[in-house]
């Protein structure tokens, strides 16, 4: 993602015309409404997760890359309109192939009840809240007790300037080991970016670095990323 363009791809007509850009499908790891893979993602999800992944394992995958995808698009402020595909559709068993199995799906468990699956609910509802947020963070591993400056982007969809707390957080297992606060200002329908330097710990493992931004009535939305701390070699 470091290496990615803000600006979606155009051809050369495209980049000729005058016109907005809307993006309406980024993500292609769709899954069925039981949680298996799709025709389409069978061989994406083997190749990320193993052949013998769980259903929260896939759905969480899903979820937690979908809004970081999606935090990319609408931070970078190059698009009129940035959408999910797809909100509503349809969902066929992913063991049969194509046209009997389903290619794509929508993210409901119970469409009767218009119940979103969990994972979904919980981390595109803040991916897409008009006041968000971005950590500019795509590594994988990091070193050990370094420092590390972290950036996170927030925009503001609405016409009244928002005004509250960036909070960045550095967990492990659950547990903050670290944190910064700063104020946190943005302009209606603006763009800011922040930063914060942190000393990592020596320890060695798995860490989930979170940035909240929360307004005057305390409502915070996050934007997560996971990623290894190691010892350089």
């Amino acid at each position: 993602m470091p290496t990615v363009s803000g600006v979606p791809n155009l051809n050369d007509a495209q980049k000729k015309q005058p016109a907005s850009i809307i993006i309406n499908e980024y993500c292609w790891l769709w899954l069925n409404r039981d949680g298996t893979p799709t025709t389409l993602t069978k061989k994406v999800y083997a190749d990320l997760l193993g052949p013998e992944s769980t259903t929260d394992q896939r759905r969480l995958t899903y979820a937690r890359t979908l809004a970081a995808l999606t935090e990319f698009w609408r931070t970078h402020r190059q698009c009129a309109g940035v959408l999910n595909f797809c909100g509503l559709g349809y969902s066929r068993d992913g063991a049969a192939e194509r046209p009997l199995g389903g290619a794509t799906s929508d993210n409901f468990i119970d469409l009767e009840k218009l119940v979103y699956e969990p994972f979904f609910e919980k981390y595109i509802r803040d991916a897409f809240d008009p006041v968000g947020v971005m950590l500019d963070v795509w590594a994988e591993t990091l070193p050990a007790e370094s420092d590390q400056t972290f950036k996170a982007v927030v925009i503001n969809d609405l016409p009244a300037d928002f005004a509250g707390v960036l909070r960045l957080n550095l967990t492990r297992d659950g547990k903050t080991v670290a944190e910064q606060k700063q104020d946190c200002k943005v302009p209606g329908f603006g763009r800011a970016e922040f930063s914060c330097t942190m000393k990592l710990p020596a320890e060695q493992g798995s860490y989930t670095l979170i940035a909240e931004r929360i307004d005057s009535q305390g409502k915070a939305v996050r934007s997560l990323r996971d990623f290894k701390a190691v010892t350089p070699k």
